[in-house]
């Protein structure tokens, strides 16, 4: 009997900036509206720190990255770690084409933010 691979979703963790928050609200509503038998949460910190049950599950599970900004920080993470990118989602890039969408600050994105 095989165990199914769950997709690991690994989220953007600035904290200075309202597009990391989007971002893990994205990720937040991917594993717990969207697909929650499915997903599961990566722990990016934990990547970098090389955290072996982290690494290992990156490596092992498809991973869906959802980065805030163009530095791409978390993208590089899971990179860094060999993990398995299958997709990758920027919030920057998503609001340059739906300029009527943005958050009003990090703290409280508002309707247009969310």
């Amino acid at each position: 009997m095989s165990i199914e691979k769950k997709v690991a979703v690994a989220v953007c963790t600035g904290m200075d900036q309202p597009l990391a928050t989007v971002s893990r609200y994205a990720g937040y509503h991917v594993l717990e509206k969207l697909r929650p038998d499915k997903t599961v949460l990566l722990c990016t910190p934990a990547l970098t720190g090389g955290v072996q049950e982290d690494v290992t599950f990156a490596k092992e599970n498809p991973v869906l990255v959802i980065d805030g900004c163009g530095e791409k920080c978390c993208e590089k993470i899971v990179n860094e770690a060999k993990g398995q990118i299958k997709a990758i989602i920027n919030v920057e890039d998503i609001l340059k084409e739906h300029k009527e969408l943005q958050p009003e600050s990090r703290a409280k994105l508002g309707p247009k933010g969310m």
